[in-house]
């Protein structure tokens, strides 16, 4: 399929990552950066970590945290996201930008959101590249607000300045199709 070329429309479901779906998720995460974090410079044309890297990430979220993926039948997966439950914070939210516009990535927000609700949280926290103009937009069209504090990290020699987001839970459990374990489709 060709980058510029988006998915057909077709319905995906959410479920647990399992050590499997490990080089996938990867591969997800390889090709949004490609095409999201220009700010990266060469650093976003290759891969960042190595194979062992995606297998402990699938292993370090183990019930009680949780890495959902977004799975369509024809395609493979292509969305992640990844929530501390003992934190309440979600620190993983990719999709693979040949799937962009599908709702891939509200269908896992939101998924994430019920696993952290489940947990007893009534807020979740995130913290975001401040150049990263595409995630701040998700997230702020999703009701998440900056709290002033940022955090400096180095990712390969590269230095990040991260934007805490915080969005605080109002109402009971949504139960759009998407979750865990449900079909999704673009415009769900």
């Amino acid at each position: 399929m060709d980058a510029a070329e988006p998915a057909p429309a077709r319905e995906f479901t959410l479920r647990r990552a399992v050590a499997e779906d490990a080089p996938a998720i990867g591969a997800v995460f390889d090709a949004a950066v490609r095409d999201g974090w220009t700010f990266l410079g060469e650093l976003a044309q290759r891969p960042m970590f190595s194979a062992q890297d995606w297998d402990q990430l699938v292993a370090d979220h183990a019930p009680p945290n949780a890495l959902l993926v977004a799975a369509d039948a024809a395609y493979g997966i292509i969305g992640y996201t990844a929530v501390d439950t003992e934190e309440g914070e979600m620190f993983l939210l990719f999709v693979d930008p040949a799937h962009a516009g599908r709702g891939v990535g509200r269908a896992l927000l939101n998924a994430a959101h019920d696993v952290l609700r489940a947990a007893g949280h009534t807020e979740v926290f995130l913290y975001t590249e401040e150049r990263n103009t595409r995630a701040r937009a998700v997230y702020a069209a999703a009701g998440y607000c900056p709290d002033g504090t940022v955090r400096t990290s180095e990712l390969h020699g590269v230095v990040l300045r991260e934007l805490r987001l915080v969005k605080t839970f109002h109402g009971p459990r949504r139960s759009e199709r998407g979750h865990l374990g449900r079909p999704g489709q673009a415009g769900s």
